[in-house]
């Protein structure tokens, strides 16, 4: 092969590398705001379900994996800022409450 073969050669294959990581990229950031949309659907109806109360969700942690994998759900009541709650999700096992907390009101 001559030269300039040889460069395209090595540009395409660093491209396609550069494509290849986009891509998972992407797919990873798709997938875990996929995970956070349904914890916070099953936190949401957990609260509604246990308490009858509307929540507002203003963060979703995601835990690593040698912490259990869960998933924590934090916000307050939507009528009393003051009252706040937290859900933990385990997606493992098909987004399960593992457990839960909503503040007394005052």
């Amino acid at each position: 092969m001559d030269q300039s073969k040889k460069k395209r050669v090595i540009i395409l294959i660093i491209l396609a590398i550069i494509f290849l990581a986009i891509g998972c990229t992407t797919s990873f950031i798709y997938d875990r705001n996929i995970t956070k949309e349904k914890a916070a659907e099953v936190a949401i109806q957990h609260i509604k379900t246990r308490e009858n109360i509307d929540v507002i969700v203003t963060k979703i942690d995601i835990k690593p994996t040698f912490q259990g994998g869960f998933i924590e759900v934090r916000g307050y009541a939507e009528n009393d800022k003051k009252r706040k709650f937290y859900v933990t999700v385990s997606k493992k096992q098909n987004y399960s409450i593992m457990g839960w907390n909503l503040d007394d009101p005052q």
